[in-house]
């Protein structure tokens, strides 16, 4: 979902992209207040965790395990569903930005230190960005996208 033109996930998308560190703790108050004006969800704990300060990783961490509860929702913890959501999170904000090093990066940094998500195929082309070698830049762009495009809703 999108809303103010930006990827917006979901309750248990939010807790599976908090936990591998996609989303930083200090970003909750800002989702949180996105899903109340998208009408996603409104609960008496969204409120508080969207009114709430983001210098209080403690507090925010607690308030978004209570949010789920109280929504009583259970986030996926198979490692395809998760690969799926953190993938499908990431190349819609490629979709918004177009950069692709940062998404390819990001989803490689992943994929070495969450290896059940299976993310091989971006390690593979952060690697050869990074050292230089391999198909010229316009080439690995343009598998990069290809990749990318695999995780788009719809695709």
């Amino acid at each position: 979902m999108h809303s103010d033109g930006s990827p917006l996930p979901n309750l248990s998308e939010t807790a599976v992209l908090h936990t591998v560190g996609v989303i930083r703790t200090d970003q909750l108050p800002d989702l949180a207040a996105r899903w109340l004006a998208a009408d996603l969800v409104d609960t008496e704990t969204v409120r508080m965790l969207a009114g709430h300060a983001r210098h209080d990783p403690w507090s925010l961490e607690q308030l978004l395990r209570d949010v789920l509860d109280e929504a009583h929702v259970e986030p996926p913890r198979d490692p395809s569903t998760v690969r799926d959501v953190v993938a499908g999170y990431v190349a819609a904000q490629w979709q918004q930005d177009r950069d692709t090093p940062g998404a390819v990066v990001l989803l490689a940094r992943l994929g070495a230190s969450e290896p059940d998500l299976d993310l091989g195929p971006f390690i593979g082309l952060a690697d050869e960005w990074a050292a230089g070698w391999g198909r010229p830049v316009p080439e690995l762009q343009a598998a990069a996208e290809t990749e990318l495009e695999r995780y788009l809703p719809g695709r």
